[in-house]
């Protein structure tokens, strides 16, 4: 479906939604994806054209849908409400100002025209238009829902173990740094990049390895600002 759905962006090209929005754009695609997958098995189809139409379905790249429609909705929804991607300092900033982008109507809208290219029956085609309305307002709101979930989580624990990895700096405990260390570098790794928790978590990540290169050897003051300054 890649050349079915044209979205203007021309007049937003050049407004930058920063790294800590782009992963979840990317999870909200995940989402409508997942969403619709899960959602196409609750329509109601004549018997003679449900399996054809559910297979052909199927076949809607739902993920680019998604991207592409949430990308919009969030410089939209950043114009409208006069931010920038400096001034992203929770997940709430950003959902907000996808929320203002009306997410909604642009998968909507994306959705039939992804629809209306399928060849199947026309009943069929009225029958899945109507029905997305449905697992935009139900299916799709609890998969944003969970992902906002677990985004929170993940941050909370890169909190957690920044004081643990910080207790174990203190007194010397090189194995709880090597434990804590992995653990903290992969929650880094996935979570959507905050600004402020990824430089706390980059920063301790910075100060483990000039540790462990020193021979596991305290760090100085100066070593410690230099840590946090190229987080």
């Amino acid at each position: 479906m890649a050349g079915t759905i044209e979205l203007n962006l021309n007049d937003m090209k050049n407004i930058d939604v920063g790294e800590q929005a782009k992963n979840i754009v990317s999870n909200i695609s995940e989402a409508f994806s997942n969403a619709m997958q899960k959602g196409a098995e609750t329509f109601k189809l004549p018997d003679n054209i449900s399996d054809k139409v559910k297979e052909t379905f199927q076949k809607i790249d739902f993920k680019e849908i998604g991207n592409s429609t949430a990308l919009q909705a969030l410089k939209t929804g950043m114009k409208n409400l006069g931010i920038n991607s400096s001034t992203f300092n929770s997940l709430k900033d950003i959902f907000e100002a996808i929320k203002s982008g009306d997410i909604k109507k642009g998968l909507s809208s994306g959705l039939n025209v992804a629809i209306s290219a399928l060849k199947i029956p026309s009943v069929a085609k009225t029958i899945l238009k109507n029905g997305k309305n449905l697992i935009l307002d139900t299916t799709f709101e609890d998969e944003l829902k969970s992902i906002m979930k677990k985004q929170q989580n993940t941050i909370s624990r890169i909190n957690k173990k920044c004081i643990q990895m910080e207790e174990a700096f203190k007194s010397n405990d090189t194995k709880a740094l090597d434990k804590t260390y992995k653990s903290l570098k992969s929650d880094v790794e996935k979570v959507m990049p905050i600004q402020n928790v990824i430089n706390k978590g980059t920063s301790m990540l910075n100060r483990y390895e000039l540790y462990k290169n020193k021979g596991y050897t305290s760090l100085t003051d100066e070593e410690i600002e230099l840590c946090n300054k190229i987080s």
